[in-house]
């Protein structure tokens, strides 16, 4: 019999659950922490839990945690879904994040390309190509914690791809392959997994397919946001953002090329440099 700790703890949503330690202990594990570190922090955090403490509030405590007494890549991993949704609240960045990730897995991107359908033009947020295959990507971004991704957007998405894919058959024929793609940051309800299924669209959330989940893809290819390095002043963030600066690998290359010595001091340029080599390809 599985006994329900008496701490109860407020999710992004309004609702309410009790503590569950395994819970835990598996999303610690599955942001790439080690056993040990992962104990060490739920102790940490257990000797400050109160009953009504907020999801936001036990992100805090653990981040403190793991930016003190852990290995860097274990903040940076543990802070990943929130420095994703920090990057908003435009989803342009989130766009290139996507674009740059599939890069890495060899596909061929252009972020924001105007396509002309049978019927009317759409803008599509990246559309990736691979092989004979392109894929014709819908990211849809959301900035804050506990919001779902519903059908309404795959159902869009594939519209949208439909109409696409007549204009593109008519004019360029059939040789290549034509593919719907719904990329979110956040979990989908179960009628997008229904929905997708169904008519063959290709699905990334944050935490699906298991183990190749969007959180998944960016951790394997080191293209943390620069929305983590939690030293660099939020104002100088955005600023970095308006640039086209979204990665730390992005971020890297402009130190190297000495493209941002306006914005970041001496002793900041050292610093991130020092963690976004512990943990980005090179």
């Amino acid at each position: 019999m599985i006994t329900l700790s008496p701490i109860t703890i407020t999710k992004a949503s309004g609702e309410q659950e009790h503590f569950d330690e395994s819970k835990l202990v598996r999303s610690l594990s599955s942001s790439g922490l080690s056993a040990d570190v992962a104990s060490q922090t739920v102790d940490y955090l257990k000797r400050h839990l109160k009953t009504g403490i907020t999801t936001k509030d036990i992100h805090e405590h653990i981040s403190s945690y793991l930016k003190d007494n852990a290995p860097v890549d274990n903040y940076y991993n543990y802070g990943l879904k929130r420095a994703i949704m920090d990057l908003g609240p435009s989803g342009h960045p989130f766009e290139t994040i996507v674009a740059d990730v599939l890069s890495n897995y060899g596909y061929k991107t252009e972020v924001g390309v105007i396509v002309l359908g049978k019927c009317v033009t759409h803008e599509i947020d990246v559309i990736a190509k691979k092989d004979n295959k392109q894929f014709f990507i819908e990211c849809k971004f959301h900035n804050s914690p506990g919001v779902k991704t519903d059908v309404q957007v795959a159902l869009y998405t594939y519209a949208r791809f439909l109409d696409i894919k007549s204009a593109m058959e008519q004019s360029h024929g059939t040789d290549i392959a034509y593919f719907p793609w719904l990329v979110t940051n956040t979990k989908v309800t179960s009628e997008v997994f229904d929905y997708a299924g169904c008519v063959g669209l290709e699905l990334t959330s944050w935490l699906h397919p298991q183990g190749h989940g969007l959180s998944d893809l960016i951790m394997a290819a080191g293209l943390h946001p620069v929305t983590l390095v939690y030293h660099i002043p939020r104002f100088k963030t955005n600023q970095l953002l308006e640039r086209g600066i979204v990665t730390c690998a992005r971020l890297k290359q402009a130190i190297d090329e000495n493209k941002v010595s306006d914005i970041l001091t001496h002793e900041e340029t050292n610093m991130t440099l020092q963690h976004i080599n512990q943990i980005c390809k090179t």
